[in-house]
């Protein structure tokens, strides 16, 4: 896809990518080296707030929009920038606890324990303690069954995470707690599941300091949340749109992504033709499919299930929607080299019209 070029000089975008490659890395280190005090982060990003035009994304984390897309539904060129906070202790995730729905298997103290998932299905997020008013969907869907790493929000806080992005914030979750106004615990009745969700809110404006879009994002190097070649991976999670969600396509507008060391996503959740698709424009010959519509006013369960490889014919992608497949095995490259980690909220393209909020909830990935 071609992009439309942001102005920004070549100097800072290369200088941007290196500094925010180097924070990816001290926090996937981090998580590795679980008890030990991770050395500070430090780094000044050269890089130029530039507005990111629209087209896909380099974006391991925030943009410095290299990438000249042809229409505004590509997000701009980034890598992870630095996080603005340095952890006093390691930067693994504390234990979550254990989700309410009886089929949730119990949270790990780290991210990357494996538990076993009893008949390896979706987990049923049909609340009993208040947690939302629709039944669940998602535990018809057979789904793998290990449990490697849960981001559901039941500490109730957003200590499952490791970094949080927005204009307010660019440092460690541990440092934020219940959130702030642009990512916030939303307690039940207003959860999918159990106790709690995050609620992710972008304005227009709402630009970190490292430049690029829009965005409120969370974001885990956990090796839970860490894929590699060969990797097969489910992942469940459920989201509900706004009543008065704007309309949201021409312009990039992505709800969760799975980033490479650099470049642009290779894999995608993106929002930016007026419906879910499966995208990444890492991979530009990669095929984009549908999982279906924004559902104003809805909660909507999801299940994707990817082989992660750099070989189009070895990779695939296929998906579920409120319990129903909308998106057949699909081959597809899904990385582009050896690693992608994961992230979850709202990226959009700058200059977005209108505030949106989503809310978030039950994310748990699992493997065969």
């Amino acid at each position: 896809m071609a992009g439309i070029g942001t102005g920004g000089s070549s100097t800072s975008r290369h200088d941007g990518r290196r500094g925010e490659r180097q924070v990816a890395r001290g926090a996937r280190t981090g998580v590795r080296r679980t008890g030990r005090v991770v050395a500070a982060v430090a780094l000044a990003l050269a890089v130029s707030a530039t507005d990111a035009a629209s087209g896909w994304a380099e974006e391991p984390t925030p943009p410095t929009d290299s990438s000249t897309p042809s229409t505004s539904s590509t997000p701009p060129a980034s890598s992870t920038p630095p996080a603005s906070s340095t952890p006093s202790t390691s930067s693994t995730p504390p234990a979550s606890s254990t989700p309410s729905a009886s089929s949730t298997p119990p949270a790990s103290s780290t991210p990357s324990a494996e538990v076993d998932v009893d008949a390896g299905l979706g987990v049923d997020v049909g609340a009993t303690l208040g947690g939302g008013a629709m039944d669940s969907t998602r535990g018809a869907v057979p789904v793998g069954r290990r449990s490697l790493f849960t981001g559901d929000w039941e500490t109730g806080d957003f200590s499952q995470w490791q970094v949080c992005q927005s204009k307010l914030v660019n440092g460690r979750c541990s440092t934020i707690g219940r959130g702030n106004a642009n990512m916030a615990i939303v307690d039940a009745p207003g959860a999918r599941q159990g106790q709690h969700a995050a609620r992710f809110t972008v304005r227009p404006g709402d630009v970190p300091n490292f430049g690029g879009g829009e965005r409120s994002e969370v974001q885990s190097s956990a090796a839970g949340a860490l894929v590699h070649e060969g990797d097969e991976r489910f992942y469940e999670w459920s989201v509900q749109y706004p009543e008065n969600m704007p309309d949201v396509s021409g312009r990039y507008f992505i709800i969760l992504q799975w980033h490479s060391s650099s470049g642009s996503p290779p894999l995608a959740i993106d929002l930016s033709r007026g419906s879910v698709d499966i995208g990444g424009d890492g991979v530009k010959s990669a095929p984009r499919r549908t999982i279906g519509p924004i559902r104003r006013g809805q909660w909507v369960d999801y299940v994707l299930h990817v082989k992660f490889s750099r070989n189009a014919g070895s990779g695939f992608v296929e998906a579920w929607e409120n319990g129903r497949q909308t998106v057949q095995r699909t081959n597809r490259a899904t990385m582009v080299d050896g690693e992608n980690y994961l992230k979850q909220g709202i990226y959009r393209g700058s200059n977005s019209e209108g505030t949106v909020a989503l809310t978030m909830d039950g994310l748990r990935v699992t493997a065969p």
